[in-house]
């Protein structure tokens, strides 16, 4: 499963009609879903990131769930361009002086920047920030990371303005615009984003592990050997992920000697 959190209805909007998302009725805020992907309307700002992550994850079935967030973010002029996007490598608390990484694991063509979370919109053009700054990430981060692991995170901005909205004009349309020029390379990044998914699953089936405890104790054997099994198991799996394990003789060995032959024959197999 895979969640978009957006703070503003005009971020939103080009992405449920994109990927066809349909208002989920079960919330009383913004929740939009097609099949196992989600958008979460956060609000602007920290104030309502928690209540809503919380109240959506009470329902969540999916054991495995990514976070995006996805939305606008004032830029530099020496660093950063207009409409353009960046994946987040570094989230600073404007608040309260502290940093988070998020842990990007895969490949991908976007550019990175660092974001700082800030309490309200910067008029003067940001001369005090080097990065780029949002009014969300930073508890986004903070929220998310206490549920989900770190590599489960992704943070894409799009910038809007220099830090100079007392001289930009923002309605729905203008930031809707913002998004829209966007949202192949969005669906990009959400598909490489899928695969950590694969990344993370057991490479041993039930199947496999009950078949691994029914050799241990047919051929009674040592620690070291249960965890070489294991290892040689795992790598038939990957070599060979549709076949059965081996076939083992059904008689108990006769001594320490046979039961080390047994199970050298059996490693021979999985290794093969």
């Amino acid at each position: 499963m895979q969640c978009i959190l957006s703070a503003l209805k005009a971020e939103s909007d080009p992405l449920v009609n994109y990927f066809q998302l349909k208002r989920h009725s079960s919330f009383q805020f913004p929740v939009f879903v097609n099949n196992d992907l989600y958008l979460i309307g956060i609000g602007i700002g920290k104030a309502k990131v928690q209540e809503r992550i919380y109240s959506f994850l009470e329902t969540a079935r999916d054991d495995f769930i990514q976070f995006i967030n996805i939305g606008i973010a004032g830029g530099k002029k020496e660093n950063s361009e207009l409409g353009q996007i960046y994946l987040i490598n570094k989230i600073v608390d404007d608040n309260k002086d502290h940093s988070y990484y998020p842990d990007i694991l895969i490949k991908h063509s976007l550019a990175e920047q660092s974001v700082t979370t800030v309490n309200k919109g910067i008029t003067d053009g940001g001369s005090s920030y080097k990065t780029l700054v949002d009014m969300e990430a930073s508890e986004i981060f903070k929220i998310c990371s206490k549920k989900i692991p770190v590599h489960r995170m992704a943070f894409l901005k799009i910038i809007s303005d220099y830090m100079d909205l007392d001289a930009v004009s923002f309605n729905t349309e203008s930031i809707s615009n913002f998004i829209t020029p966007n949202l192949r390379s969005i669906n990009s990044f959400l598909n490489q984003f899928k695969i950590l998914q694969d990344l993370e699953q057991p490479i041993l089936s039930n199947g496999d592990g009950d078949w691994i405890n029914l050799i241990k104790d047919q051929l009674g054997l040592t620690e070291s050997q249960y965890q070489q099994l294991i290892h040689a198991t795992k790598g038939f799996r990957l070599r060979n992920p549709e076949l059965h394990c081996p076939v083992v003789q059904a008689e108990m060995p006769k001594s320490k000697l046979n039961r080390n032959q047994m199970f050298k024959t059996l490693c021979d197999k999985l290794s093969a």
